[in-house]
């Protein structure tokens, strides 16, 4: 894989979820560090957690998402990536509609036979809290 195919990927989010699916093997390792989400070998559940990121009223939220840096090969990758998101609601219990956040996150993933195996992301949620208004911004 490459940052082509890793761009690819990143951009099914907003609303590819059904061919984003067809990447992943049936066996997935997943976890999101920040959201405390691990999914092991349920591509079901998986779903349902890629589906959190579809927008249905894009005049009322978004999500962009960008991956800037890609290192690996076929077989075992990291890439870097940016989420830029209008919130619709709360996010992680925090009052957020209509405010604008942006961060960066590093994905791991590995591959077999062309499918997502294993994926592990964290993101810096530091800056989101920042932007939200709940965590001071650190003295320059």
């Amino acid at each position: 894989m490459n940052l082509q195919w890793a761009q690819y990927w990143i951009g099914l989010f907003a609303n590819g979820t059904d061919e984003l699916m067809t990447l992943y093997d049936p066996n997935i390792q997943f976890e999101d560090v920040n959201f405390g989400i691990q999914i092991n070998s349920d591509l079901k559940a998986l779903r349902g957690f890629f589906e959190g990121f579809i927008i249905e009223d894009p005049t009322q939220s978004y999500n962009k998402f960008d991956v800037f840096d890609y290192v690996g090969d076929d077989k075992l990758g990291s890439f870097q990536w940016t989420w830029e998101t209008k919130h619709a609601g709360d996010f992680l219990g925090i009052p957020a509609a209509g405010k604008v956040t942006k961060t960066r996150g590093v994905t791991v993933m590995a591959w077999r036979n062309g499918k997502i195996y294993l994926e592990r992301s964290i993101w810096d949620a530091i800056p989101v809290f920042q932007q939200l208004g709940v965590v001071p911004p650190f003295p320059a």
